[in-house]
């Protein structure tokens, strides 16, 4: 049984390249299940959630993200596919790294790092990240300052698989959540439902 559900009706390239997502691993310290993808944005699409369960652990072990698979034979152009990865993560930023002016580049290497760690291929990636900062005034005022980081990217698959791209995606997140980019343990996502 797999762990997502797409449409017979999705063409079979996209079928195929879906299929490789029972191949990967997802990481042990993440929860992640697939959500309704966003309308509008491609003819076919997939998407899912992840998020540490615990994030009443440290403030550092705390990040959610998402993931959209699109496929759509019109976007070619824009593209340089018919296939585009939308990746979002977002988690609190520890002191050390509230600190660091160069966090940005940090993260952005870090997704990089994953998927050449995953053997993705890929072309045309692009992205942001943002630092937030919050300070309580008021009757806030005693709260602790708390900085976030979030990046938001996309790239095109070079290749007919998904698995690579969606390992990579729990590589980051994890990492932004202060675990190991390498995993302390994984399992298949075959065997986690």
């Amino acid at each position: 049984m797999s762990f997502y559900e797409l449409s017979d009706a999705a063409p079979a390239e996209f079928l195929l390249a879906a299929a490789s997502l029972a191949k990967p691993y997802i990481r042990s310290e993440l929860k992640t299940e697939q959500i309704t993808a966003p309308d509008g944005i491609a003819d076919w699409s997939i998407a899912f959630a992840t998020e540490v369960p615990d994030s009443t652990e440290t403030a550092s072990h705390r990040g959610v993200g998402r993931l959209v698979f699109l496929h759509d034979p019109k976007h070619f152009d824009i593209w340089g596919s018919n296939m585009r990865i939308i990746a979002y993560a977002k988690s609190p930023l520890e002191s050390e790294m509230e600190r660091e002016e160069d966090s940005a580049n940090y993260y952005w290497e870090t997704l990089m790092r994953a998927l050449a760690k995953h053997g993705a291929k890929f072309v045309s990636e692009a992205g942001t990240i943002t630092k937030m900062s919050s300070t309580g005034m008021g009757s806030l005022a005693k709260e602790q300052s708390l900085t976030e980081i979030e990046l938001r990217a996309s790239w095109s698959p070079s290749e007919a698989s998904l698995g690579s791209h969606f390992g990579a995606w729990q590589d980051l997140v994890a990492s932004m959540a202060g675990f190991s980019i390498e995993g302390e343990a994984v399992i298949p996502l075959s065997k986690a439902q």
